[in-house]
């Protein structure tokens, strides 16, 4: 079974799409005039409308993208969202952008409980030493294809894979690419992924992954 962990398109694999089964305000959302006031507000929005989610997200950090709040700002935000998830003890699913030290910092202070999925992930391996002190699961997609020197050295109990907004590549795709590169037949990683899924997501033991999405989406459209 492929397990598409961060997906914008729908499919008919096992997927947790954005928007659907995670919500949360993505920090290029916070454009300018960025009012903390008016956020506040919107957020009581946000916090109302949180259920039957499995994560948190995506949320997070960016200095690199233009036009958008200050990082105080997005760390003002962003730490909305930590709440939010120890409410609700859901994993939570984050982008950052060269905010290593930044997000590293909110993670040493405010000893997060529940699992964090970096969605994406692009660091290097120091930065991966440093996020693998907390319960942090590193996402990987497209980037794979062109360079998979993180991939090989993350550590298997920490991995899960995503499409995110691309189209070129399914997730089986993904799956194929990520099993070449670590050497590994596909049956076996699937395996692993699953396991890594069943503990990130807090899945029952007794309720298949795709069973557990299926029945988010029941309760979904009969709420």
């Amino acid at each position: 079974m492929y397990l598409d962990v961060h997906a914008h398109q729908k499919s008919n694999e096992t997927q947790i799409l954005v928007g659907v089964h995670t919500k949360a305000i993505h920090p290029w959302e916070l454009t300018l005039p960025f009012d903390r006031q008016r956020f506040d507000e919107k957020w009581e929005e946000i916090k109302a409308s949180a259920k039957d989610l499995v994560a948190v997200g995506e949320c997070g950090l960016d200095r690199v993208h233009e036009g958008i709040a200050s990082i105080d700002d997005q760390i003002y935000v962003l730490l909305k969202h930590f709440e939010l998830a120890s409410e609700l003890k859901l994993p939570i699913i984050i982008h950052s952008v060269r905010t290593h030290s930044d997000l590293l910092g909110i993670l040493k202070k405010i000893k997060f409980q529940q699992p964090v999925m970096l969605h994406a992930f692009g660091g290097n391996e120091k930065e991966m030493n440093d996020y693998l002190k907390y319960d942090v699961t590193f996402t990987y997609g497209k980037r794979i294809f062109k360079n998979d020197t993180m991939l090989k050295i993350t550590p298997l109990k920490n991995l899960m894979f995503e499409t995110g907004d691309q189209t070129e590549f399914s997730i089986a795709d993904i799956y194929r690419q990520g099993a070449k590169s670590l050497g590994m037949e596909v049956e076996k990683l699937e395996e692993q992924l699953y396991a890594n899924f069943k503990r990130v997501f807090n899945q029952l033991d007794d309720v298949s992954a795709s069973d557990f999405i299926k029945n988010l989406n029941i309760r979904k459209s009969q709420g």
